[in-house]
């Protein structure tokens, strides 16, 4: 950055400008100017808008000036947060989720869901299926991960599928690891061909099954390499080859396969 960008920023932050605020604080603590950096942090706590509540949150729970300081965090998000800002809510729960006050987190995500707010949805829809605070419900999960896709949020195909596996509707979950699969998502991979060696949801089909393995071993995805690894060992829909069974099990092993 140089002086004339410097002072036009200066500028812009001297009548409150969040951007240019926020823009000198990366720059300071880039240029290791804590001295300036705490100033324009200082500035940020006179503008009472949930954008510098968001901000001083992030500074004090990733400790960008000092060591973390939690507390702080929780009470710029909190301010934040009672502005009707769901993404402070959402860092609340975050915040308490790592220290284990689950119960806690849920009135921040379930505000954020009735605000639409994806990532707050997500993470509501991750503790139903883990059962973490409220008790496991699939069908919940379903639900919130079906409005999150509603809403644009393509990435949830993935989960779509895994939750419709787990509650047997293969076919269901067979569509969603199919459109997961567009965006090359490992996972979807993996479960396509788990999908076809097991006739869950389609036909069985081996070939198609190895497709799928393949494609996954090829950017080594650990489930597809142990699994084509069998399909050697046992000559499922192949030749058989203890050599080639032998070498796809060790490279499972290698990239974080556990039976």
């Amino acid at each position: 950055m140089d002086s004339y960008e410097l002072e036009k920023l200066l500028e812009r932050a001297s009548v409150g400008d969040i951007k240019a605020i926020n823009d000198l604080v990366d720059f300071y603590i880039e240029q290791k100017d804590l001295y300036h950096a705490r100033l324009e942090i200082e500035r940020l706590k006179y503008i009472k808008q949930p954008e510098s509540y968001r901000r001083l949150g992030y500074i004090y729970s990733c400790g960008l000036i000092d060591k973390p300081d939690f507390e702080q965090a929780k009470f710029y998000y909190k301010k934040g947060f009672e502005l009707g800002d769901e993404a402070c809510g959402y860092n609340l729960a975050l915040l308490d989720i790592k220290e284990g006050r689950y119960s806690e987190a849920i009135p921040y995500l379930t505000y954020g869901v009735s605000v639409n707010h994806i990532p707050s949805i997500k993470l509501l829809a991750k503790l139903y299926i883990e059962g973490k605070v409220v008790s496991k419900d699939l069908e919940i999960a379903f639900s919130l991960l079906k409005k999150a896709l509603e809403l644009g949020e393509t990435e949830v195909y993935t989960s779509l599928g895994k939750v419709c596996y787990q509650l047997h509707k293969y076919e269901e979950a067979f569509s969603y690891f199919s459109q997961g699969f567009q965006q090359k998502n490992p996972d979807c991979i993996y479960y396509l061909g788990l999908c076809y060696a097991s006739g869950f949801g389609v036909k069985q089909d081996f070939a198609r099954a190895r497709y799928y393995y393949e494609i996954g071993a090829n950017i080594n995805e650990p489930r597809c390499l142990y699994n084509l690894s069998l399909f050697y060992k046992e000559g499922i829909g192949v030749e058989k080859s203890e050599a080639l069974a032998s070498s796809l099990y060790q490279k499972a092993i290698e990239n974080g396969f556990k039976k």
